[in-house]
């Protein structure tokens, strides 16, 4: 019987080099999008480790770029870590040692919510040196947690458009 990937619940562990954090609100403008993957595309196997939810789709779209360029990713579940399905690419990266799986959540927690969503959010605010947030809706839950991280006085970058002006107005520097 083949043993299976390592999945880390501690990312103390995994964390080599400091990480970026990785968000972006569900719905995202188009020119953010490509900004966004351009962004991606330019980080290598040499580059920081990028750690997010990977939950909505610019941010699933990010992960797909960084598991196929081997760049180093540590994606953060909003659940528990055991029964995680690992899909065919990310199982590669992982046995190749370049992506990691982390949790803070006990095998109980089986599902992801949207409670255990923010939860998760917010445990990825404490193991990151940086945060890039491609864009962030106004009211909408990533905006909040950017003036959370506004909050903690950490390195933040958003995206360069207007539809980027409310996390530009709390501190966040444009690239």
């Amino acid at each position: 019987m083949p043993s299976e990937p390592p999945i880390a619940n501690d990312a103390a562990s995994v964390l080599a080099r400091a990480p970026m954090a990785f968000f972006c609100s569900k719905a995202c403008p188009g020119d953010l999008i490509l900004k966004a993957q351009d962004w991606v595309n330019a980080r290598g196997p040499k580059s920081a480790p990028v750690i997010g939810g990977f939950q909505t789709p610019i941010e699933s779209d990010v992960l797909r770029i960084l598991l196929r360029g081997a760049a180093p990713v540590i994606i953060d579940l909003a659940r528990a870590v055991q029964g995680y399905r690992l899909s065919p690419a990310l199982k590669t990266t992982v046995t190749a040692g370049t992506a990691r799986i982390i949790s803070p959540f006990a095998a109980t927690q089986t599902r992801t919510t949207a409670a255990t969503a923010e939860a998760r959010n917010r445990h990825i605010l404490t193991f990151r040196e940086s945060v890039l947030i491609a864009h962030a809706a106004p009211g909408g839950r990533t905006e909040s947690l950017a003036h959370e991280d506004a909050a903690l006085g950490l390195s933040r970058q958003t995206l360069k458009p207007p539809a980027n002006a409310n996390v530009i107005a709390h501190g966040a520097v444009a690239v």
